[in-house]
């Protein structure tokens, strides 16, 4: 029997908190200009924006069918994202955004803009309020042959839209800094808070040195997971390699991009008597 395993690459943007950062992302042959936006509105009032979905040229063409659909979406304290339908988590802005096209047709070497149109309702609280669009590829609709199987893997991709209605303020912390282990290794632990009603980007850099001051590890100015309003996460850099007994400074300073100063800590931790 012949047996064929067609890989549908399903196709679109995201970014980031992810997380993440950049804000032009591309994944799996797509790319959306940009992969976020955040517009400050009031209530009663409306706002058309839009985004692109790129599709880069190839050797080979590649022509899809593209479907848009709303979520809800949240940080969770690990830093991984959660998804829902739209309109049902706290502080969703779903129910205000309308956009066009829903489904459209691509092919290499095209871009496709994507109008979106927020409308806020009278009477709405000061806050920062989210949704997000779905941009994936449509599977065929060709059944498989006979003694065929399809396997379809499913890339999607995210545009993430941040509605900001003021007065909203700033007040994020950097609460905590530990050296933790875990199953693939030693990992520096950056506890974040957020206690103000504007979410933030913390920009993080953190180190570790031996007795010796000799540095083990530097990570500098790493855009960190969005830290969303009344919130907290754990911001974690792992050790490629293990350590050898020795007593440890740790290390852990953070722009939150707020207009404020920097914020450090530092921490010192013995492994001398480790195995």
């Amino acid at each position: 029997m012949n047996r064929r395993i067609d890989i549908l690459l399903l196709l679109l943007l995201g970014l980031i908190l992810a997380a993440v950062a950049n804000s032009h992302a591309q994944t799996a042959g797509l790319g959306l200009d940009p992969g976020r936006m955040e517009v400050e509105m009031k209530p009663g009032q409306e706002k058309t924006i839009a985004f692109t979905i790129d599709s880069p040229s190839s050797e080979v063409p590649v022509r899809g069918r593209l479907l848009l659909s709303l979520t809800d979406w949240d940080v969770n304290e690990d830093t991984s994202i959660s998804y829902a339908d739209p309109g049902t988590m706290k502080n969703s802005a779903s129910p205000w955004v309308v956009f066009s096209p829903a489904a459209l047709s691509i092919s290499s070497g095209q871009k496709q803009l994507v109008r979106v149109t927020v409308r806020v309702p009278q009477q709405t609280a000061a806050g920062v309020y989210r949704t997000a669009i779905f941009v994936q590829e449509r599977p065929p609709a060709a059944a498989p042959q006979s003694g065929e199987q399809l396997l379809y893997i499913r890339f999607r991709y995210v545009f993430f839209l941040y509605v900001v209605i003021p007065p909203v303020s700033f007040e994020p912390a950097l609460t905590d800094l530990r050296l933790i282990p875990g199953g693939d290794g030693l990992h520096i632990v950056c506890d974040l808070a957020n206690h103000g009603s504007r979410h933030v980007r913390p920009l993080i850099t953190v180190s570790i040195r031996n007795s010796h001051k000799d540095e083990i590890k530097l990570v500098r100015n790493y855009e960190g997971t969005v830290l969303l309003p009344f919130s907290t996460i754990r911001e974690a850099f792992r050790l490629k390699d293990n350590l050898v007994p020795d007593v440890y400074e740790v290390s852990a300073q953070v722009d939150f991009q707020d207009n404020g100063p920097l914020q450090s800590m530092h921490r010192t931790v013995d492994l001398s008597s480790a195995n």
